[in-house]
């Protein structure tokens, strides 16, 4: 089984993630976890931008799209990070698991939402940071990974089409957001 989590800055995907990870008794890789497996592989230079959410330039990014509406002209570090894993048990935060991982028949996507607001007061009490920088850090990254997501799989982020599951889980809280994708597995029967 995979669990692919994408989600909104802010709204506690890392404790998810870990926890998911602890109950399944399965791996759990974020950004840096991937990185390193792709340093070891020998393939991190292939992949360098995508470890990154560097803004996308919006021009390159248009050019780059006319006559490929089949399908992402950037797949190149997708099909890697789609090999590295192959059919390993695992929980993958961000980097378009959803998308890279559709074809398989234990996929389990999720998407994590929260209110702006409560997300902004989650932020600020983590980093230990103001209301207005914790806001300015919330936009910022979410526009970042609507960007990114829109480059490598032209796929709009957060279209609850392309997940399995879509909720707020700042208000459900991190425990509950787990039991309830684990009452989901258990339901379509994914072992």
């Amino acid at each position: 089984m995979i669990i692919t989590i994408a989600r909104q800055y802010g709204c506690g995907a890392l404790a998810i993630g870990k926890m998911l990870g602890a109950a399944y008794g399965i791996p759990f890789y974020t950004r840096k976890g991937l990185l390193e497996m792709a340093r070891a592989e020998g393939v991190l230079e292939e992949m360098d931008d995508f470890f990154e959410e560097r803004p996308v330039d919006e021009l390159l990014f248009a050019i780059s799209a006319l006559g490929h509406s089949e399908g992402p002209v950037h797949s190149r570090a997708l099909d890697i990070l789609s090999d590295m894993i192959g059919q390993r048990d695992c929980i993958i935060i961000g980097r378009c698991g959803n998308y890279i991982f559709r074809r398989r028949a234990d996929l389990v996507s999720v998407f994590l939402k929260g209110r702006e607001d409560e997300r902004v007061r989650a932020v600020a009490a983590e980093q230990g940071i103001g209301m207005a920088e914790a806001r300015e850090i919330v936009r910022d990254m979410d526009d970042s990974r609507v960007r990114y997501h829109r480059y490598y799989t032209h796929l709009q982020w957060g279209n609850s089409s392309d997940y399995d599951l879509c909720f707020d889980s700042v208000r459900l809280g991190a425990e509950r957001s787990v039991a309830l994708i684990r009452q989901y597995i258990e339901g379509i029967g994914i072992k």
